[in-house]
C-alpha cells in the first residue's frame, strides 16, 4: 500500500488543499514553510496520535511529547487552531481534518480506501498562558472510495466553508452509502482497522500488531541515531518486565528467616510482660462488671423504695376520696334543711309586710346597708388614691435632682420653665402625704369626725397642687409647643435609643469588617459587593473579581496618596472580556441604588495599553499587579499620573500626586488623602486598615457607652414624669363624709321606731334567720372542708403522678442497666448475666432505704482507672520490644471511657494479649522449629515460583519474540537489491551463569514441596550463584541490593543482539559493522 493523496483542512498554517504523491516525494522549503506540519499531519493519521506512538516535530529535541524546561509541545489541538510561536491563526473553536487516500502497489492484494481524522478544538484563555484544548476526536475509514478536497467543503453564496465535524459522517454516508462509512470514536479500534486495511483484510488486526506497526512508522519519521544495535534491540524491540515485587517478596522472606533466631530471646521477655498485662486486663474486667452490676442494684433499690412511697401515697389518696364523698353528702343534707327553713321564713315575711312600722324599719335598714356599701367603695377608692400623693412627692424630688445637670433641658426647654419649677417647689414644700389616718377611716364608727372635716380643706388644696403639676407635665394645652413635656421627653428618649441602636449597628458592621481583614479579605462597598454577587449568579462564566484584590503598592510612603487619587476606581469589577457587556447589563438592572458599580473595559484597556509607554515616575511603577487585565487597565488609566515632590511641582503637572495626598487632573488640584481604614491595596495596606478599624471600633464602643448612659438618664426622667399622676382624695373624702351623715340619720330614725306590739313575730323571724345563718355557716364550713379535700386530692394526685414519673424514669434507667448487663455476654461470653441480675435484685431488696450502693460503685470506678493505666503501660512496654506481627494495638480512643464500647475494646485487647501470649509460648516451647520450616518452605516456593520461573520464562519469551519477528521478516524484501533482515543473539558470559542456575532450579523436582533449595542437588557453579543471590537478599543496603537484583531480573540484558542485512545471493552483513 502507498499513500496516493493527502488532504489538509485547518491543519497548522497550511491552507485547505490536497497533495497527490508520486513514487518518491521530498518536502522542501525554507524555515516555517510547513514541512514538519505536513509530515505531522500524515503521522497523526497513521498513528491516531496515540500516546507513546506518535512523535511530532521529529527533527527537534522535544520529540518526547512532554514539555521540558518550559517548552510547549505541539498537539492535535494546537495544529487545528493554527498555533505559531504562541499565536493562533484560528482563536475561535473550529474543526480540522487530515485525510489520506491509499492505493495497493502493483501485484498487491488489496483495495483502495480512504482514512480521515476529524478534530474539534478551542482556545482556553482562563489562565495567563492560553492553551489549545481538544474537544472531540473521530476517525473514519471509507473502503473502495477516494476522497478529494471538495468532499469537505460547502458551497454557498458567500463562498466556501468547511463541513462541521458533526455533519461530515452524514455527508459522506449520503454520498457513498450508509454501509460504506466506518466511524471510530476510539484510537485503538481505528488503528486495528487501519492496519487491517493495509493488509487487504476486511477486518482488524490485533492490538499488539497495530501499535507495533504505528510505532515503527513514527520511529522511521523521527529518525534518531542508533549508537548500539544491541541497545536498540533491548530498548526498542523487546518489552521490559517489572519483577520488583517478586524480588522484594523473596528478600523479605529471607530476612525473616534470618531474624527468627534473634526473636527467641525477645519472646521470652515478652511472655513475662504479657502475663502482667493479662492480670491487669482481668482485674479491669472484674471491676467493670462489678460497677455495671452495682449500678443495676442501686437503681433496683431506688425502684423498690419509690414503689413503697407510691403505694403509701395511693392509700392516702383513697382515704381522701372517701372524705370528699362524705362532705358532699353533708352539704346535700344541709341544703335540704336550709330550703325548709327558708320556706318558713317566706311565710313569716309575708305576714310582716302587712305592718307599716315594720315596713319603715326594713326601708331604714336598707338605707343603712346601702350607705355602708357605698362607704366601703369610697374607702377603697381613697385607699388607692392616697398613696399616689407620696409617689408623686418622691418622683418629683428625684426629678428635681435629675434635672440639676441641665443636659436634657437643651432638648426639652419646657423642663426649665419657671412656672413649672415653682409648682414643683411648692409641692415639695408641702406635706409628703395627706396626713389621714387610713385605718380609722376603714372602721364602721368614725371617731373625731369634726377633726376630719377640718382636714378636708387641706387635703383638697393638696389635691389641686398635685393635679395641676400632673397636668403641666402631661397636657399639651399647658405647654407653649404642640406636645406635652412628657411627650417631648419621650421623643428625646426615642431619638437617644435610635442613636444607640445606630452606633451599635455601626459597631457590628465594623467588627465584621475587622473579621474580614483578619482573614485577608477586602471590605468592598455595598454596591460593589451586590454587583459581584449578581454577576456571579446571572453570568457565572464571567468570573467577576475586584481590581483591589490584585494590586499592591510596593512603597508604603505613597500608599495613601495613590489609593486616594484612584478613589472608587479601586473597586472596579474585572470580568472576562467577552462578558463585559453582559456584566454591565446585570449591574444596570440592580434595584435600590446598588447599580452604580464600574465594570472595567479589559479588552479595550489591553489595546490602549499596548499603544502607550509608562511615563517616568508614574504611579504604576510602584504597583505590583497579579492580574493582566488589571495591569492593562492601570497602565492605560493611570500610567500618565506622575509622582511629584511638592505643591509647586504639582501645579505644573497635568496629572500628578504628592506623597502628602494632593493631586491634580482636569486642570485642577485637589485633596486625595484617605484614612488608613480605607486602604485596600496589598497585605501591608490591609494591615494598616485593620489597625485603623480596630481603633474606630474602640471609639464606637466608647461612644456607645456614653450614649447608653445618656439614654438611661432620659429613660429615668421619662419614668419619673410618668409616675406623677393627678389625685382626687378630697372629692372622695367629701363623698365619704356625706355618706356617713346619711347613715347616721337613718340609724337615728330606726332607733325612734316603736315595735313593741310585734316583738313575738320579730323574735320568730330572728330565730328562723339565726337558724338559717347557722346552716349557712355550716354549709360554708362544709364547702371549705370540701375545697380543702379537693385541694388535698389534687396535691395527692400530683404527688402520685410525680412519684409515678420518677418511678417510671427509675424503671427506664434500671431497664437500661438491665439491658446493658444482659448484653455484656455479647462482648464477654464468660459472664452469666442471669445469675448476676438475680444476685443484684436480692441485694437491692435487702438494702431498702437505709443503704446505698454509690460508694461501692465509686470504688469500682476508681479501680478501673488504676488497672486501665497499668494495662496501657504493660502493652506499651510489650510493643516496644515485640516484633511487628506480635504487637498489640491499644484501641481505646474515640469512645466514652469505661463505656460498653470501651469495655468491648479492652476485652478484645485482653483476648489479643492472651492470643499473643499463647502464640509466643507455643513458639518457644513447641512450634519454633515448625514455624521456621514453614517460613523456609514459603521462601523456597516464592523464590522458585515467583522469581526463578519469572526470569527464566522472560528470557525464553524474549527469544521467542525475536524468532517470531524473524519469521515475519522472511516474507519482506526491501530495495532493488532485494534485501532481507533478521535478528541474531548470543549469551553474555556473566548472565549465562544465572540462566543456567535458573534453568537448573526450575527443572528440580519437588522443590518447594518439602525439599529445600539449600538441600537440592545443584552443581558447584549453581551453588555459588545461589549463595550470591542469598547474600544480596540479606544485604542491609536494600536499595543497592534491589538495583542489582532488578538488573539480574531484566531478561533483555542476558544476550548481546545483532541485526543482519542479507542482500539476495550475498553474505549477511551485521548492521553494527555496516559503515553506510
Amino acid at each position: 500500500m502507498f499513500c496516493k493523496r493527502v488532504i489538509y483542512l485547518n491543519w497548522g498554517n497550511i491552507p485547505p488543499l490536497e497533495f497527490d504523491f508520486g513514487p518518491i516525494n521530498l518536502f522542501s522549503g525554507g524555515n516555517g514553510s510547513g514541512k514538519t506540519t505536513a509530515a505531522d499531519g500524515l503521522q497523526s493519521l497513521m498513528t491516531a496520535a496515540h500516546e507513546n506512538l506518535f512523535t511530532y516535530n521529529p527533527g527537534q529535541d522535544e520529540t518526547t511529547q512532554r514539555g521540558r524546561g518550559g517548552k510547549q509541545v505541539r498537539t492535535l489541538a494546537s495544529y487545528v487552531l493554527g498555533c505559531d510561536d504562541g499565536s493562533y491563526a484560528r482563536p475561535q473553536a473550529c474543526d480540522g481534518y487530515v485525510a489520506g487516500v491509499f492505493h495497493p502497489t502493483e501485484g498487491e492484494a488489496g483495495e483502495v480506501f480512504s482514512a480521515v481524522m476529524c478534530v474539534r478544538a478551542h482556545l482556553d484563555a482562563a489562565s495567563a498562558n492560553r492553551q489549545a484544548r481538544q474537544d472531540e476526536l473521530q476517525f473514519l475509514i471509507i473502503p473502495n472510495q477516494q476522497l478529494c478536497l471538495k468532499d469537505f467543503l460547502l458551497e454557498a453564496s458567500t463562498g466556501q466553508s468547511i463541513v462541521p465535524l458533526p455533519e461530515i459522517a452524514h455527508r459522506l454516508k449520503r454520498q457513498f452509502g450508509s454501509e460504506a462509512v466506518e466511524i471510530y470514536d476510539k484510537k485503538g479500534p481505528y488503528l486495528r482497522r487501519l492496519y487491517g486495511a493495509f493488509r487487504g483484510q476486511p477486518g482488524a488486526v490485533s492490538d499488539r500488531e497495530a501499535k507495533h506497526a504505528a510505532r515503527t512508522f513514527a520511529n522511521f519519521m523521527a529518525y534518531k541515531p542508533v549508537k548500539s544495535i544491541s541497545d536498540f534491540v533491548e530498548r526498542e524491540i523487546l518489552e521490559p518486565k517489572d519483577l520488583s515485587d517478586d524480588i522484594r517478596q523473596v528478600s523479605e522472606l529471607m530476612k525473616t528467616i534470618h531474624g527468627m533466631d534473634e526473636e527467641t530471646q525477645q519472646i521470652k521477655q515478652a511472655l513475662d510482660n504479657l502475663h502482667t498485662a493479662q492480670h491487669q486486663a482481668q482485674c479491669y474486667i472484674d471491676n467493670w462488671l462489678g460497677h455495671r452490676v452495682g449500678q443495676y442494684a442501686e437503681f433496683s433499690r431506688q425502684v423498690v423504695v419509690k414503689q413503697d412511697d407510691y403505694l403509701a401515697l395511693k392509700q392516702q389518696q383513697r382515704h381522701n376520696e372517701e372524705a370528699i364523698a362524705q362532705r358532699e353528702l353533708d352539704i346535700q343534707a344541709n341544703a335540704e334543711h336550709k330550703r325548709a327553713l327558708n320556706n318558713q321564713l317566706i311565710d313569716l315575711k309575708a305576714q310582716r309586710q302587712g305592718i307599716a312600722a315594720l315596713r319603715d324599719k326594713d326601708q331604714l335598714e336598707q338605707e343603712v346597708e346601702g350607705c355602708e356599701q357605698r362607704l366601703v367603695g369610697s374607702a377603697k377608692a381613697l385607699l388607692e388614691q392616697e398613696p399616689q400623693l407620696a409617689r408623686n412627692y418622691q418622683a418629683l424630688r428625684q426629678l428635681q435632682q435629675s434635672l440639676q445637670g441641665g443636659a436634657l433641658a437643651k432638648e426639652v426647654p419646657a423642663l426649665e420653665d419657671k412656672a413649672l419649677l415653682l409648682m414643683v417647689k411648692k409641692v415639695l414644700r408641702g406635706p409628703e402625704d395627706s396626713g389621714l389616718d387610713m385605718p380609722q377611716l376603714m372602721t364602721k364608727d368614725w371617731v373625731g369626725i369634726g377633726a376630719l372635716e377640718n382636714k378636708l380643706e387641706a387635703v383638697q388644696q393638696l389635691d389641686r397642687e398635685h393635679s395641676d403639676l400632673a397636668a403641666a407635665l402631661h397636657s399639651a394645652e399647658r405647654c407653649s409647643g404642640p406636645h406635652s413635656i412628657r411627650d417631648q421627653v419621650l421623643a428625646c428618649y426615642n431619638d437617644s435609643q435610635r442613636q444607640v441602636t445606630n452606633i451599635n449597628e455601626r459597631g457590628e458592621r465594623k467588627q465584621l469588617e475587622i473579621q474580614r481583614l483578619e482573614h485577608n479579605k477586602v471590605n468592598y462597598p455595598a454596591h460593589v459587593a451586590t454587583a459581584i454577587g449578581a454577576i456571579n449568579l446571572q453570568c457565572p462564566g464571567a468570573r467577576a473579581a475586584v481590581l483591589c484584590d490584585f494590586v499592591e503598592i510596593i512603597d508604603p510612603r505613597w500608599q495613601m496618596a495613590i489609593e486616594g487619587y484612584m478613589g472608587g476606581a479601586r473597586f472596579g469589577i474585572i470580568v472576562d472580556p467577552e462578558h463585559e457587556a453582559e456584566a454591565i447589563r446585570v449591574v444596570r438592572g440592580l434595584q435600590g441604588g446598588r447599580n452604580n458599580a464600574r465594570v472595567i473595559q479589559g479588552a479595550k484597556a489591553q489595546r490602549d495599553a499596548a499603544k502607550i509607554s509608562l511615563a517616568k515616575d508614574s504611579i504604576v511603577e510602584l504597583m505590583s499587579v497579579e492580574h493582566k487585565i488589571a495591569e492593562y487597565y492601570l497602565q492605560a488609566s493611570y500610567g500618565a499620573v506622575l509622582r511629584v515632590k511638592d505643591e509647586e511641582s504639582l501645579r505644573r503637572t497635568r496629572r500628578g500626586v504628592t506623597a502628602s495626598g494632593l493631586g491634580s487632573g482636569n486642570y485642577a488640584m485637589f485633596r486625595c488623602d484617605i484614612d488608613d481604614a480605607d486602604l485596600v491595596f496589598g497585605q501591608g495596606a490591609r494591615q494598616r486598615a485593620l489597625e485603623a478599624k480596630r481603633e474606630e471600633a474602640s471609639a464606637l464602643q466608647q461612644q456607645s457607652f456614653q450614649c447608653g448612659e445618656t439614654n438611661q438618664q432620659v429613660a429615668r426622667i421619662y419614668e419619673l414624669i410618668e409616675r406623677v399622676k393627678p389625685v382626687e382624695c378630697g372629692d372622695t373624702l367629701t363623698q365619704m363624709l356625706a355618706l356617713y351623715r346619711a347613715r347616721q340619720q337613718a340609724e337615728d330614725q330606726l332607733r325612734n321606731l316603736d315595735l313593741s306590739d310585734f316583738e313575738a313575730l320579730e323574735a320568730r323571724l330572728q330565730v328562723l334567720q339565726s337558724e338559717i345563718d347557722t346552716l349557712e355557716n355550716a354549709g360554708t364550713s362544709l364547702n371549705k372542708d370540701l375545697g380543702a379535700c379537693n385541694e388535698k386530692q389534687q396535691n395527692l394526685a400530683s404527688g402520685v403522678a410525680k412519684l409515678a414519673a420518677e418511678q417510671e424514669g427509675l424503671q427506664d434507667q434500671r431497664d437500661t442497666c438491665e439491658a446493658g448487663v444482659s448484653d455484656i455476654g455479647k462482648y464477654y461470653p464468660a459472664f452469666d448475666s442471669e445469675v448476676a441480675l438475680q444476685s443484684a435484685e436480692q441485694k437491692a431488696r435487702n438494702a431498702g432505704v437505709g443503704f446505698c450502693f454509690d460508694e461501692e460503685n465509686a470504688a469500682y470506678l476508681k479501680q478501673l482507672d488504676h488497672h486501665d493505666r497499668a494495662l496501657y503501660q504493660a502493652i506499651i512496654e510489650h510493643n516496644q520490644r515485640a516484633q511487628t506481627h506480635n504487637t498489640i494495638v491499644y484501641t481505646s480512643g474515640g469512645v466514652e471511657q469505661h463505656g460498653i464500647a470501651y469495655f468491648s475494646q479492652l476485652v478484645k485487647m485482653a483476648d489479643d494479649v492472651q492470643s499473643v501470649h499463647n502464640a509466643l509460648k507455643n513458639n518457644v516451647l513447641v512450634g519454633k522449629a515448625e514455624k521456621l520450616a514453614a517460613l523456609r518452605d514459603s521462601f523456597h516456593t516464592a523464590f522458585v515460583s515467583n522469581l526463578c520461573h519469572s526470569i527464566y520464562q522472560a528470557i525464553n519469551d524474549g527469544k521467542r519474540v525475536l524468532e517470531d519477528l524473524n519469521k515475519e521478516l522472511e516474507h519482506h524484501v526491501f530495495g532493488s537489491d532485494r534485501e532481507r533482515f533478521y535478528f541474531d543473539w548470543q549469551w553474555l558470559p556473566e548472565f549465562k551463569e544465572y540462566w543456567r542456575f535458573f534453568k537448573e532450579v526450575v527443572k528440580l523436582p519437588n522443590l518447594g514441596d518439602g525439599s529445600s533449595l539449600f538441600d537440592a542437588d545443584l552443581s558447584a557453579q549453581s551453588c555459588k550463584v545461589r549463595d550470591k543471590l542469598v547474600a544480596m537478599l540479606l544485604d542491609k543496603d536494600e536499595q543497592s541490593a534491589l538495583r542489582e537484583l532488578r538488573r539480574l531480573s531484566d531478561y533483555r540484558l542476558y544476550r548481546r543482539y545483532e541485526i543482519y542485512k542479507k542482500p539476495e545471493n550475498k553474505e549477511p552483513i551485521a548492521l553494527s559493522k555496516y559503515g553506510t
